[in-house]
């Protein structure tokens, strides 16, 4: 286990605020509306929002007590409670924030050379067209980006583990990266698709919606120790961000929220660029979009934490990680993980 920072233990008592912390994504929303809207301070809560440079920051900075809670990759609140990359730290969430609303991208040099879809990708490969093997970037090996991805190139018969390189990059790093051709694709979440796309340095090969729609993306993770001591207030924070979730979802509170998003101080993005992602019609590039919903921030248990959502997510770890299996957790702890009790608690609360 690690050793709480002094910070840490003073976060633990209830008149401190909460330290929250996010990642500049479009998925950040309900979040960024809380906060930009005074809906934590209407509950009576004192959130402090934090805006961080990655997962890895998030991951580490919940370990070691310098976030309270945090938006957080499906699969992490696992891989801390299994100690891959970090000192085991039991870590759960009450919440999914969101399903869905990664997009995988590949460069315009690719298309350029022929490259127009999975099929023609495989053949590019296997032809050795390339000089080199082709490099694509996820936010985290242990990400739904990462299994989105790998699932992607299996359905079209590539390896995932010997046909390419996966390499890990912070999200707003991905287009620059593209741009200097240090990777000729990547899977994340928005606005990087669509700002690759809008400088015509990549197009749209998939959505997740496309390739596992209703996955769960993002969660609303703490430490058990918060919530040991400050469990109400966490479970207040959920009831906030349920209300946060109806809202970006609700096409009347649309051009609303985008100004919201759109300022320096939370995602720092045009609002024409963020609207691609709550459009019917995500333009792919190169006059190709993608129908239906592209992002569900609330509707149909979207935001419950349930067994069956983080079976599977568990069995994609262990799928596309093989070294987790090293780390293998039982169902029972999975479900303890994954805390549907919480949600419960606060979805009793709310309508009572």
């Amino acid at each position: 286990m690690f050793t709480p920072t002094p910070d840490f233990s003073i976060r633990t008592r209830r008149n401190a605020s909460i330290k929250l912390g996010y990642v500049r994504l479009l998925d950040a929303a309900p979040l960024v509306v809380a906060d930009s809207l005074g809906m934590f301070r209407e509950a009576g809560l004192d959130v402090e929002l934090s805006r961080e440079v990655g997962w890895a920051t998030i991951r580490d900075k919940l370990a070691f007590g310098e976030l309270d809670v945090a938006q957080a990759l499906s699969p992490l609140p696992l891989v801390m409670q299994m100690g891959i990359n970090v000192s085991k730290t039991e870590v759960i969430a009450g919440m999914v924030l969101n399903c869905n609303g990664n997009a995988i991208t590949l460069s315009k040099q690719l298309h350029e050379e022929g490259v127009d879809d999975g099929q023609s990708l495989r053949r590019y490969i296997n032809n050795g067209f390339h000089p080199r093997k082709l490099v694509f970037g996820v936010v985290s090996h242990a990400s739904s980006h990462n299994f989105t991805l790998c699932r992607w190139l299996e359905q079209h018969g590539i390896n995932p583990r010997q046909d390419v390189i996966i390499s890990v990059l912070p999200p707003d790093q991905m287009v620059r990266n593209l741009a200097a051709k240090n990777i000729d694709g990547f899977c994340v979440g928005e606005p990087w698709s669509s700002l690759a796309i809008e400088e015509e340095l990549g197009w749209c090969a998939a959505t997740s919606a496309e390739i596992s729609n209703g996955y769960p993306e993002k969660v609303l993770a703490t430490t058990e120790r918060f919530y040991t001591y400050r469990g109400e207030e966490y479970i207040k924070m959920i009831q906030v961000l349920l209300q946060a979730c109806e809202y970006c979802d609700t096409k009347e509170q649309r051009s609303s929220m985008l100004n919201i998003l759109s300022k320096s101080d939370y995602l720092n993005c045009s609002p024409r660029t963020l609207s691609h992602a709550f459009s019917e019609e995500f333009p792919k590039g190169y006059g190709q979009t993608a129908s239906g919903t592209f992002i569900r921030f609330s509707g149909e248990k979207i935001n419950c934490p349930d067994l069956e959502r983080a079976t599977q997510v568990y069995q994609d770890l262990v799928r596309f990680m093989p070294h987790c299996a090293d780390n293998a957790i039982n169902l029972k702890s999975v479900a303890g993980i994954y805390r549907e009790s919480i949600y419960e608690q606060a979805i009793h609360s709310l309508v009572s």
